[in-house]
């Protein structure tokens, strides 16, 4: 009877064994990063809590049944991006001295012995009448030889590990002109919002007067005042929609797939169904173009969500992120930001790890997000690193390159609507307003704060942007330290020891030691990649088919396709 029960447990501790090898081998990427503890890692590395994306509610959040609601293209309120395009043509052109259009084209990389190629608009606006230097630096866009050069002079191995041996691209421009800002609005194709808030903000430019501005940012003059020098002090460059042929999709029905133009093997072997047409994100060839970018490109998150970041065969493979390249080459912005919808937040660099840089460009920054987000979104929004703030890390981002490559010191992602009980495939409801209302509160909110966002950087407030690197100004030395994401206390320990410097506090040279230690000290953080857990979960199993093999004297099973894990 003993030996009975010793087998029958045997058995027992088998079956579990094997049960737990399957599920390791067939895990989606959700049960893999079951298998990380995040909390705990965040702990070991210091870094403090903080209100993130997952908890936060949007303004306005609902939660409809299918069939889910679908944008009527001709109700007024959303529109067909020819059409918007063709509005946007007009307002430059009734604006002509003080607003330029481009069309850009580019010509990915071929796959599959199949070319691929898109194009995008560029318009400038300089209140006063567009200078010459501003008309010669638009004019002086590259084609993508600029992109294959800089490819070839760049070992891809470098900047995917993030290596000493990375180069910054020169800077060429003046600094100590005009302030240089860029908008990049569309980057993903089913963010609608993302697209008229670009149509909205340059009728809000084009239109730029004390009469005008008055009603918008509530009646407050002063504010007024400061906005208007600002404008007439910058050279604004918007991108209205990058994404065109992802747009295309979306703007057509599922079993229409005429705007479709590629579908990579490796997305066709996950053994997934294609998203519907309203949840596309990646571009016609289904390559994200914010993960294709050659910071920490090719490597995958262990939350790996294939259909939706999936960073295509090269970095720069893509004409869309080629197009960004050969214009931020050109016209060197000192300040970025890139408009995204699915959450409500504020975030910067970086993407690939959850721990904030630790600079004075990026606590000022920090600082004056959480000013703006009390005053224009009432506190709700979330601030910090986006490898924290969003609730993953993210290789191959655009602003990631943009900061490092381009040496660009205010590099922002703005994601300005997010509907936190929208069911996953309600793509439409997910990431965009319902109805003209709440369409027009959202536009008119970001609106305002774009305005005081440029006037800030004017002002000088972000260190290196018109101002001397590495200090704070008194005025963000004032402002509180905010429940910002990706922080630790080095983190706080800076910003202190920033502002009792600015203010005059202590003595000078202990405080810039103290500063200076607090940033040198700052813990880092690298997440474990898909390849790295998955090699992890396939070491357990492993030896979990050994002691089954053993134990049982059954067949070896490691016959289980690799795909199957992936």
């Amino acid at each position: 009877a003993g030996r009975r029960r010793s087998r029958r447990r045997s058995m027992l501790v088998s079956v579990v064994s094997l049960l737990t090898l399957l599920a390791l081998l067939f895990a989606p990427g959700d049960l893999r990063a079951a298998s990380y503890d995040k909390k705990l890692e965040f702990k070991k590395a210091g870094i403090l809590q903080c209100v993130n994306v997952d908890q936060q509610a949007a303004l306005y959040g609902h939660r409809y049944q299918a069939p889910y609601p679908t944008p009527d293209w001709n109700d007024g309120v959303y529109s067909l991006l020819e059409d918007q395009t063709k509005r946007i043509y007009d307002l430059v052109k009734a604006n002509s001295k003080e607003m330029n259009i481009q069309n850009l084209y580019s010509e990915g990389l071929p796959v599959d012995m199949k070319n691929y190629s898109t194009d995008v608009e560029l318009v400038v606006y300089e209140r006063g009448g567009l200078s010459p230097e501003t008309v010669q630096a638009v004019n002086g866009i590259e084609g993508d030889e600029v992109v294959l050069n800089w490819l070839r002079d760049n070992p891809r191995e470098d900047w995917s590990a993030l290596s000493d041996n990375i180069k910054p691209i020169p800077r060429k421009r003046p600094v100590d002109g005009k302030l240089r800002v860029a908008f990049v609005f569309g980057e993903h194709g089913r963010e609608l919002v993302s697209t008229e808030m670009g149509e909205f903000f340059l009728k809000v430019l084009a239109e730029s007067s004390t009469e005008t501005l008055l009603p918008l940012l509530n009646g407050d003059s002063k504010l007024v005042k400061e906005v208007l020098e600002a404008l007439d002090n910058t050279v604004i460059h918007a991108v209205p929609c990058e994404n065109k042929n992802g747009r295309r999709i979306v703007e057509t029905k599922d079993e229409d797939d005429k705007n479709v133009y590629h579908i990579p093997q490796e997305l066709l072997d996950t053994g997934r169904r294609k998203p519907p047409n309203q949840c596309q994100r990646a571009n016609s060839r289904f390559i994200d173009p914010n993960r294709n970018w050659p910071a920490k490109w090719g490597n995958k998150p262990y939350d790996y969500q294939p259909w939706q970041e999936y960073p295509g065969p090269e970095p720069l493979s893509e004409p869309e992120s080629r197009l960004m390249f050969r214009i931020m080459h050109a016209v060197e912005p000192q300040a970025v930001v890139n408009i995204h919808s699915g959450m409500f937040g504020m975030f910067m660099p970086p993407d690939y790890t959850p721990i904030m840089v630790n600079s004075a460009d990026s606590l000022a920054q920090l600082r004056l997000q959480q000013y703006l987000n009390d005053k224009w979104l009432d506190g709700k929004c979330s601030t910090g690193g986006g490898g924290h703030s969003v609730g993953y890390v993210a290789y191959g981002t655009t602003n990631d390159f943009l900061r490092l490559g381009f040496q660009i010191p205010s590099t922002q992602t703005w994601e300005i609507f997010g509907n936190q009980k929208a069911e996953y495939y309600d793509c439409f409801s997910l990431l965009n307003p319902i109805g003209e209302a709440q369409l027009n509160e959202y536009l008119t909110r970001w609106t305002r704060l774009a305005l005081e966002h440029i006037s800030l950087l004017y002002k000088g407030l972000v260190p290196g942007i018109r101002s001397p690197e590495g200090v704070f100004s008194e005025e963000v030395a004032k402002l509180p330290n905010p429940n910002a994401c990706g922080l630790t206390k080095n983190h706080i320990d800076a910003m202190d020891g920033l502002s009792d410097i600015a203010l005059g506090r202590g003595n000078r040279s202990e405080r810039l030691r103290f500063v200076e230690e607090a940033m040198e000290n700052t813990a880092v953080l690298n997440m474990p990649t898909y390849k790295e857990l998955f090699d992890k979960q396939n070491n357990v199993a492993e030896a979990l088919a050994g002691g089954i093999h053993e134990e049982m004297g059954t067949q070896d099973i490691h016959g289980i396709p690799e795909e199957h894990g992936k």
